[in-house]
């Protein structure tokens, strides 16, 4: 195939209509599969929709956000008053327990006051009785024996028995159990003899 002839002028006319056409097909090849598009209007409009877009999705964001901190806030504060409450609970109960305290303490010095006390009684009536066996071991022992067992021997083995250790002439304590019934004897001798073991 033989190619025409063409002239200088030619070849460039021909080289400046593929330059220039080149940019036209291939826009109208990105148009044609949606690689772009053409817009009329200002510009600003569609740039000021997708930054109210924007802002809306922010704040909506920023709401739910709000939302589930006022939500926990709301625990938090509900929390609290519980805590609250269980302290001021607290609180009433250790006072309780003080009050109980100072109560069991005045009971316990009071229980120790009247111990003393019983105590310093039984003291006061342990001397006083000492005093009057004492007494009577000295009328019993300036009685004649025979007198003094028939009286002694009406009393229980323990008081005979304080009132004999009180007597301090041995002999008129020796006269006195031989003039006292043989059955009583012996078993106050025996009393005694444990009583002066165990001293």
């Amino acid at each position: 195939m033989k190619l025409p002839n063409l002239k200088m002028k030619e070849l460039i006319a021909i080289a400046a209509v593929a330059v220039l056409s080149f940019p036209v097909m291939y826009m109208t090849i990105l148009f044609v599969t949606g690689h772009a598009r053409l817009e009329f209007g200002p510009r600003d409009l569609d740039k000021r929709e997708e930054d109210d877009l924007r802002i809306e999705r922010q704040s909506d964001r920023l709401d739910s956000l709000a939302a589930m901190q006022s939500k926990s806030f709301q625990a938090n504060q509900q929390k609290l008053k519980e805590l609250e409450k269980e302290r001021e609970k607290l609180i009433k109960q250790q006072e309780h327990v003080a009050i109980m305290q100072q109560e069991l303490e005045a009971a316990k010095d009071e229980l120790i006051a009247k111990k003393k006390e019983m105590e310093q009684l039984v003291q006061e009536t342990s001397e006083l009785e000492k005093k009057r066996i004492r007494q009577l071991a000295k009328v019993y022992g300036a009685m004649r024996a025979a007198e003094a067992a028939r009286i002694l021997e009406t009393l229980d083995d323990d008081l005979l028995i304080k009132i004999l250790t009180s007597i301090n002439d041995d002999r008129q304590k020796a006269k006195i159990v031989a003039a006292i019934s043989q059955a009583k004897a012996s078993r106050i001798s025996r009393k005694m003899g444990k009583t002066l073991s165990d001293l």
